[in-house]
């Protein structure tokens, strides 16, 4: 079955009503898996390897006989059963609205490469959506819904500018400056150069699958500047701000204390920790397994220490279903149907009101915890008698950093690796 447009609809449109041509299709029907909680009772669940669909049967024009047809689109990436449940309602009711248009799976089977390879003209619509097809099956369910309100924006720029019908190859890269260069001025917004840059990154990843699909001759965004950043990046503490931010929150908030330690001792980023559920820890193997951004990527495993051991039995989780996230927003581990950035969020929030009790001002979040756990993991590794290269490399897996390279990088930001006293070097006297 393949709808022109990838994603699901928001809304289907009411139309004229369309009657079943009798015997020719089942009633399309929503098939949900579930499984039993605590109380014994079934509810839906998101779990991998546990797929959602649209099932319906529809007869075989050689043979006669009813062949089932099963429909996901996509529904599956979404990590959340409120969110998916509408999604796959509105499936369900697209799929019927195209049957009784006289859609037949059949066609589409026989059909479908044939009429691809035979078209030669693709406006700018039908180019994106081929394009975000091709990208919504690599893409996990945060990113596609980050670059789908850049696409978003870009098609209202198209639609204003009369190009969105048009020929994609009228699409230039002059078109695509004067976008960039346009963003927020219809609302009086002054666009920073990390928000512009990313809907540079986002339209060049669409733009470089149009042109591995042979409908444009290059991807022409790669040759469009990315502007300088100043990104301000959080920083490490000294160990009497830990101090202070330990009592603090063994008084006023224990609960993010067990949060926090997941990102010292594990090396976890904040959305990892919001990632994990109780089935990705392995206390006999001293693992845990961390979700990736992509989909398809191999999880990381990362090793318990003997601190966030001690952490994750003081959690008591023998009993807990495995299917719920470890850290949610009734403190204990639960169900938590948002998405992993409003996770974060939600965490970050907390911390902010520790950073007002104790005036830390904006350059610290929880992420500064992993850069002092980092600070002291490599000055611990210098005192036993390492070289800087052996310290790092000694340091490469525990913070997944992918090359020494990488992690130079991230010890110079967070002032990790400083050179050593040069102050008698010095023949100068100024």
């Amino acid at each position: 079955m393949n709808f022109k447009n990838p994603f699901v609809p928001k809304l289907v449109p009411k139309t004229e009503t369309y009657f079943n041509i009798k015997n020719v299709f089942t009633k399309p029907k929503i098939v949900i898996p579930k499984v039993r909680n605590e109380q014994g009772k079934l509810v839906p669940t998101i779990a991998t390897g546990k797929y959602w669909y649209v099932k319906y049967f529809y007869r075989d024009p050689e043979t006669g006989k009813l062949k089932e047809f099963r429909e996901k689109k996509g529904i599956n990436r979404i990590n959340s059963i409120s969110l998916r449940t509408k999604a796959i309602k509105n499936l369900q009711k697209a799929v019927v609205r195209y049957l009784q248009l006289g859609y037949s799976p059949f066609d589409t089977v026989q059909g479908s490469v044939k009429t691809t390879l035979d078209k030669t003209f693709y406006s700018a619509k039908d180019a994106l959506e081929l394009a975000i097809e091709q990208k919504s099956k690599i893409w996990s369910a945060s990113t596609k819904n980050i670059c789908v309100i850049s696409i978003n924006v870009f098609i209202r720029f198209l639609k204003k500018n009369n190009l969105y019908e048009s020929d994609i190859k009228a699409i230039t890269k002059r078109h695509i400056i004067i976008f960039l260069n346009e963003l927020g001025k219809d609302k009086n917004i002054t666009i920073n150069s990390t928000t512009r840059n990313n809907y540079r990154k986002n339209l060049c990843s669409i733009f470089g699958q149009i042109a591995d699909d042979e409908i444009i001759v290059t991807n022409f965004i790669e040759k469009i500047p990315i502007l300088k950043e100043k990104p301000q990046k959080n920083k490490p503490f000294t160990k009497q701000q830990i101090k202070e931010i330990k009592e603090h929150l063994l008084t006023h908030d224990p609960y993010l204390y067990l949060f926090i330690k997941f990102v010292m001792y594990g090396f976890f980023r904040p959305v990892e920790v919001v990632r994990i559920k109780v089935k990705d820890i392995n206390l006999d193997r001293n693992t845990i397994s961390v979700k990736s951004k992509t989909e398809e990527s191999i999880a990381n495993v990362v090793y318990i220490t003997k601190q966030l051991k001690e952490t994750i039995l003081q959690m008591d989780l023998q009993h807990v279903n495995l299917e719920y996230n470890l850290f949610t927003v009734n403190s204990t581990p639960a169900i938590w149907n948002v998405s992993d950035t409003r996770k974060r969020t939600w965490f970050g929030t907390r911390f902010l009101k520790v950073k007002r009790k104790l005036n830390l001002n904006e350059n610290y979040g929880i992420y500064s915890f992993r850069h002092t756990a980092a600070i002291d993991l490599f000055t611990t590794y210098q005192k036993q008698g390492l070289t800087d290269l052996e310290a790092k490399h000694k340091m490469l897996p525990i913070t997944r950093h992918k090359s020494i390279d990488s992690l130079n990088k991230y010890l110079r930001d967070i002032g990790a690796s400083l050179p050593k006293d040069y102050s008698d070097d010095y023949s100068l006297d100024f």
